[in-house]
């Protein structure tokens, strides 16, 4: 397997045309058929379903398409790592935060890498969850901010922070509980807007785990939504409850537009961390932005711009 033969899959699959391809890859059409014949063989799977309106992955074309994208990312990154001078923080990182983290994280952590590392170029994509260990594993991102609970194996995390869980209504809702502290009972006795399972790992997951553990009822859900704004707005809107941490829901707290109760359960809280794959190469500019994100998430608590945040 060839480096020339990678790069001309993904752009294959990019395409979604071999001719289109070959003209990106500046090759003759024949030459990288050729390639990508001989990349099948030497894999022994069919990568592609050729037709007369192009051509699309197979299930085995799409698990190596992850894995290619990962392999040329950081063929690219060591390439700028040897040719940088040994003095210079430089180099190309991929930063991943779920909705839940990127609401309150992105733009301090923006700020901050630009602020010390200019030369960086920082990539971050917010994720909802189902995606971002996916993407860990097959290279395609450096660090994720995720959970504690039902990591893979080869993924290494380092705690950052603690949050508990609250209860979230609109303002003036008719059947809201008394102002103060509620217990988990009292939050699942209301018709709950959740994210679905499949992309909930940071909330739902973590509630639902408790719930399980009690043997408790679990709430009926009135909606599933995997976008965090438009989740608040379905409460805002009447909808149903919510159940988050309350970092989430500050600003409209803070209008007045929602209202949020803590759930007194000392087992309902959530532990965010740096994640990183161990069969990924380490670098210095890996550990340079983990100890950056640490220090930006440990101030924000401090200062008080994590509301309901504990440094771990």
């Amino acid at each position: 397997m060839e480096i020339r033969q990678i790069k001309y899959f993904v752009a294959v699959i990019d395409c979604g045309s071999l001719s289109q391809a070959a003209r990106q890859v500046h090759v003759a059409q024949s030459a990288l058929s050729k390639q990508m014949s001989a990349l099948e063989q030497e894999l022994e799977v069919q990568l592609f379903h050729r037709s007369h309106n192009g051509v699309v992955a197979s299930e085995a074309g799409k698990v190596f398409y992850e894995y290619a994208q990962g392999m040329l990312k950081h063929l690219t990154d060591a390439r700028a790592a040897v040719r940088s001078s040994p003095n210079a923080v430089s180099g190309s990182i991929v930063v991943a935060l779920p909705q839940s983290v990127a609401t309150i994280l992105a733009m301090p952590l923006m700020r901050a890498v630009a602020a010390r590392y200019p030369q960086v170029a920082f990539h971050l994509n917010e994720e909802l969850t189902g995606n971002v260990m996916d993407q860990l594993i097959h290279g395609r991102v450096d660090l994720a901010l995720f959970t504690s609970r039902e990591l893979p194996p080869q993924v290494v995390f380092d705690a950052l922070i603690e949050e508990d869980f609250y209860l979230i209504h609109r303002a003036n809702a008719p059947d809201a509980p008394p102002a103060g502290e509620v217990t988990l009972q009292q939050a699942l006795a209301r018709p709950l807007v959740f994210p679905s399972q499949a992309h909930g790992h940071s909330t739902r997951t973590l509630v639902e785990h408790v719930v399980k553990q009690r043997g408790l009822a679990a709430g009926e859900i009135a909606m599933e939504v995997n976008s965090v704004h438009i989740l608040k707005s379905a409460v805002e809107a009447g909808i149903g409850y919510t159940i988050m941490p309350l970092n989430l829901a500050m600003r409209e707290i803070e209008d007045g537009r929602l209202v949020a109760h803590r759930i007194n359960d000392a087992e309902l809280t959530r532990t965010l961390g740096i994640c990183s794959c161990a069969s990924m190469a380490a670098s210095h500019l890996k550990t340079l932005i983990s100890e950056l994100i640490r220090e930006v998430v440990h101030g924000m608590c401090q200062s008080g711009d994590w509301p309901g945040g504990r440094a771990r």
